[in-house]
C-alpha cells in the first residue's frame, strides 16, 4: 500500500511539474482549475502517440523528452471539443 501511495504521489507531482511547464492554465479558454486539466497534442496525433509510449504515460514522456513544443494544457471541454469536432468553439468554426 505504501508503494501505491508513493506512486501516486510521484505521478502527481509529475504531474503538476508538467502542466507548470506548459503554462498551468487552458491555451483555450483560460481555465486554471488542475483537476480540469489535460495535455494536448497540439498536431492531433495523440491516439498514435499513446499507443507508442503506451497509456498513462504522457507526462513521464515529456519530462524526460524535456517538454517538446508540439503540446499544449488544455481543459477537458475544449480538449474533446478539438477531439471530437476539430476545434473548440471557443477558437474556431467547428466542423460539420
Amino acid at each position: 500500500e505504501k508503494c501505491k501511495e508513493r506512486s501516486r504521489n510521484r505521478s502527481a507531482a509529475i504531474r503538476l511539474e508538467v502542466l507548470s511547464h506548459y503554462g498551468s492554465r487552458c491555451a483555450c479558454c483560460g481555465e486554471t482549475e488542475i483537476k480540469f486539466l489535460a495535455i494536448d497534442h497540439i498536431n492531433g496525433n495523440g491516439r498514435a502517440h499513446r499507443q507508442e509510449i503506451g497509456p498513462g504515460r504522457i507526462n513521464y514522456w515529456l519530462k524526460q523528452n524535456d517538454y517538446p513544443p508540439d503540446f499544449q494544457v488544455l481543459c477537458h471541454n475544449c480538449n474533446l471539443a478539438k477531439g471530437f469536432y476539430g476545434a473548440c468553439p471557443h477558437t474556431a468554426e467547428i466542423r460539420q
